[in-house]
């Protein structure tokens, strides 16, 4: 078993507590963090305020382990070409931070409910003209991650949030289509609970492309307020030697000062 010796956890900046990125970073650290996955909109991405968080991460003792640049072009469908040019702008400006911060970034094609709603029908899926575009965004992103020396991933997320790609082989076919370095899977425990048939096998299979990991329980809160068994995602991760950060990204039960440390807890305890 190679890689992972205990887990590395961090949490999104945007679950933390405080009015400042250093506010957050500090409180991420009091809770037992060693890592924390950067919320960051396009428009804050400036080498100034980047340089700002990198002191904050310094100061209080704590690595940044991926990016997210949220927000509407980030969520809108991918389905023409004047989203895919706004959803390839957006790429670079979060590719470029990602550079300066040292951490992978999340690259997005859609990011919200559906209409219709899938209830019992098959989950709906892209057309091919949106399969052509889907693939030609990737294609960008690989190549101008490549180009700054950043690092991308890719999310499945559930048939209720997009039409794209729900599963880790979903995702994994997306990347060897693409065929270029630089884009990776991220995959999520809630996600992963509505649409995988085994969470560990599918981390065994596809955990060669996997470079980051998120959080959540089964009803998307906090990790041990629901009914996830992480024991065994956990195990799978070990076995394929994963050894990058697991950030939560997720609602929070409770007092975040009594509910963070208690979270931290039942992982660590999930681990052994």
């Amino acid at each position: 078993m190679k890689g992972w010796i205990t887990m590395k956890l961090a949490c999104s900046t945007w679950m933390m507590p405080g009015d400042t990125f250093s506010e957050k970073i500090k409180k991420a650290a009091s809770y037992g963090f060693e890592g924390v996955e950067i919320r960051l909109f396009d428009n804050e991405a400036k080498p100034e305020r980047i340089q700002e968080i990198l002191e904050a991460l310094k100061e209080h003792g704590v690595e940044p382990c991926s990016l997210i640049m949220p927000g509407e072009t980030y969520r809108k469908p991918l389905l023409d070409r004047e989203t895919l040019k706004a959803k390839e702008e957006l790429a670079v400006k979060a590719l470029d931070a990602a550079a300066l911060l040292g951490a992978p970034t999340l690259v997005c094609p859609e990011y919200g409910a559906q209409s219709p709603l899938p209830l019992f029908d098959h989950p709906i899926r892209p057309t091919p003209k949106q399969r052509e575009l889907l693939l030609e965004y990737l294609s960008f992103v690989a190549d101008y991650a490549v180009e700054v020396g950043a690092k991308a991933t890719i999310e499945p997320i559930n048939r209720y949030e997009t039409r794209f790609y729900y599963t880790l082989e979903d995702g994994a076919k997306i990347i060897d289509e693409v065929g270029k370095p630089g884009l990776y899977l991220l995959a999520d425990f809630f996600h992963m609970n509505i649409e995988e048939v085994s969470i560990p096998d599918a981390i065994r299979k596809y955990g060669d492309k996997i470079l980051h990991v998120h959080l959540g329980d089964s009803n998307r809160f906090l990790p041990g307020q629901g009914h996830t068994d992480f024991r065994s995602g956990f195990q799978a991760l070990k076995e394929i030697g994963y050894d990058h950060f697991m950030a939560f990204e997720c609602g929070i039960k409770g007092d975040p000062d009594i509910a963070f440390p208690r979270c931290v807890k039942f992982l660590r305890d999930a681990e052994r």
